[in-house]
């Protein structure tokens, strides 16, 4: 199995299993974020962080490089004006621009979950007019590694790496976080892993990307 991006954690995340879709609870300007931050770890965008750290000091570049994920070619297409524009631009304009596009949806990473059959997608009609998707778990494996590892890093005192930080993060400011925690976790537990993420959120503060999302929060409505 390959290694998910962070778009498509936040995704398994999000997947109300029940509705059998992206439940309404979980917050769509995260994955804006998640895919640019897909697109620097990939090597598709470089993030250059000024040392003042504010709001215009982040800035990604087009590298050159071709991302092989269909979800991240979009994405990088979307930013660059389907490669036309290669110039360096700030990291919270390249959010809400992304935001505002088709490729900074789910659409294309959850083309992929189901393509690498961590997920089903079956089509029907609602009222026999409108077409839905239902969305089934194939492979409960990645998302519960996902929880586990996340859970784990919310009721020990072992850091997160960067990118579990971030992943949580965006599921803290989107009110989800405390979902990765098993159900048998006892009510001081879930309490302290609670105040665990608030910190981690506080810490993040002037994190390029946190900045980002709430670029994307104040520029776009809905999910």
């Amino acid at each position: 199995m390959r290694t998910l991006l962070l778009a498509e954690d936040l995704l398994l995340l999000g997947l109300d299993r029940t509705a059998g879709r992206v439940g309404d609870r979980f917050d769509g300007r995260t994955l804006p974020v998640a895919l640019l931050r897909d697109l620097v770890d990939t090597g598709a965008l470089y993030l250059e962080v000024g040392a003042a750290g504010g709001d215009g000091d982040a800035t990604v570049t087009p590298s050159g490089a071709e991302p092989e994920h269909p979800a991240l070619a979009a994405a990088l297409a979307a930013v660059t004006r389907d490669g036309t524009d290669s110039s360096a631009r700030p990291l919270a304009a390249a959010a809400v621009h992304l935001a505002r596009t088709p490729a900074g949806s789910a659409g294309g990473a959850v083309a992929a979950l189901v393509g690498d059959g961590v997920l089903a997608a079956q089509e029907y009609r609602r009222f026999g007019l409108l077409r839905r998707v239902h969305l089934s778990e194939t492979d409960p494996g990645p998302a519960r590694a996902l929880r586990t590892r996340l859970a784990a890093a919310l009721v020990t005192t072992s850091p997160p790496d960067g990118r579990d930080g971030l992943l949580l993060v965006l599921l803290t400011l989107s009110g989800l976080a405390g979902d990765v925690l098993p159900p048998e976790i006892d009510a001081g537990t879930r309490e302290e892993a609670r105040r665990r993420a608030d910190l981690l959120v506080e810490g993040a503060a002037r994190d390029p990307f946190v900045r980002a999302y709430f670029a994307v929060r104040s520029g776009w409505a809905g999910n």
